[in-house]
């Protein structure tokens, strides 16, 4: 298995997951550890774009961070 393979199905896997728990209008249950490696991730981002001054900026890794970007604004605030 690639390991673009291996992301896009703890993509689906989260998603499937997500999805049960909107439907059952409850909160989706995530280990310490995702939740870790998520802030980690978006953490990295964010220094990636302070050290080149903004998202566009950060040539290659544009629209990773982008990604980024959406994930902190859509699913936990604008302002935080």
């Amino acid at each position: 298995m690639t390991e673009a393979e291996q992301l896009l199905i703890a993509a689906a896997d989260l998603t499937r997951r997500a999805d049960g728990c909107a439907k059952a209008k409850r909160e989706v249950p995530l280990s310490p550890e995702l939740v870790a490696t998520v802030a980690y991730f978006l953490e990295t981002c964010g220094r990636l774009v302070a050290r080149a001054g903004g998202i566009r900026a950060t040539g290659p890794n544009e629209g990773l961070i982008e990604h980024a970007h959406d994930i902190a604004r859509v699913h936990l605030g604008e302002n935080r």
